[in-house]
């Protein structure tokens, strides 16, 4: 279980409003024409942080709807889904031990070890977020930009796959001064052996932040783009950098 901390960016999101009402106690006796709306987006999702596991870049998705209270003030819901991939580079470029590479496991004293190579462990979450839009700049029927920061506190079901991978043996050969593989000793990896590499999935949460431009908010078809910077509370990743290579 591992904290992951996550950086969402939403491009190109389209919003389609709907029928208009009275605005409420800050704005008195006026009207916006249009005060709901349905928004859908998607981006590309990067991992920040020290505990990020070997994940580098990911894809989201996200779609909603917003009830606009006042010219300042939307709230609403959405359900969106983000995935990353597991990136075996992220490990095999990560700065070496010693003189062995980053993916290379010995036994002291490094006479003999297993380089592994792992597949799967690509993580999803499906979530479910309670969405509060603040705008800096009261929003009027002619408004043509608007600027915007936004909340969305979530609950969300995280998915691992199930983890494979191959071990190939090596050994110190006095006479090559260097390493030589021996596939007689390699070592295949999967949940029969290790259990806790079979798919995991638990109900996290977090929230994320961040600021927003929306251009032409009062119109029938709106676009905008966000960066959302968030935190997860623990989910199942896979985490090889969390180890020592003996």
């Amino acid at each position: 279980m591992n904290k992951f901390t996550q950086l969402f960016v939403l491009v190109s999101i389209s919003v389609l409003s709907a029928s208009a009402q009275d605005e409420g106690s800050v704005v008195k006796r006026e009207r916006i024409e249009r005060d709901k709306s349905i928004f859908v987006g998607g981006g590309i999702s990067t991992v920040l942080g020290n505990n990020f596991g070997d994940y580098s870049t990911g894809i989201n998705f996200e779609g909603g709807y917003l009830k606009r209270l006042n010219r300042i003030i939307s709230i609403g819901g959405s359900v969106s889904y983000v995935s990353f991939k597991y990136d075996p580079k992220v490990l095999v470029n990560s700065p070496n031990k010693g003189d062995f590479p980053a993916n290379f496991y010995y036994n002291a004293p490094g006479d003999d070890g297993y380089i592994l190579n792992l597949k799967g462990g690509d993580v999803t979450l499906l979530s479910v977020a309670f969405n509060i839009k603040l705008n800096f700049v009261p929003v009027k029927d002619n408004s043509k930009i608007s600027v915007y920061a936004f909340a969305k506190p979530f609950i969300s079901n995280s998915k691992r796959s199930e983890v494979v991978g191959k071990g190939e043996y090596y050994y110190y050969n006095v006479t090559a001064l260097d390493y030589v593989a021996d596939p007689s000793r390699d070592d295949n990896w999967g949940k029969s052996l290790y259990p806790i590499l079979g798919e995991k999935s638990n109900i996290t949460g977090g929230i994320f932040i961040g600021p927003g431009i929306e251009f032409f908010p009062a119109k029938a078809v709106s676009i905008f783009l966000q960066a959302s910077f968030g935190y997860t509370f623990p989910i199942n990743i896979v985490s090889t950098k969390s180890y020592g290579n003996t």
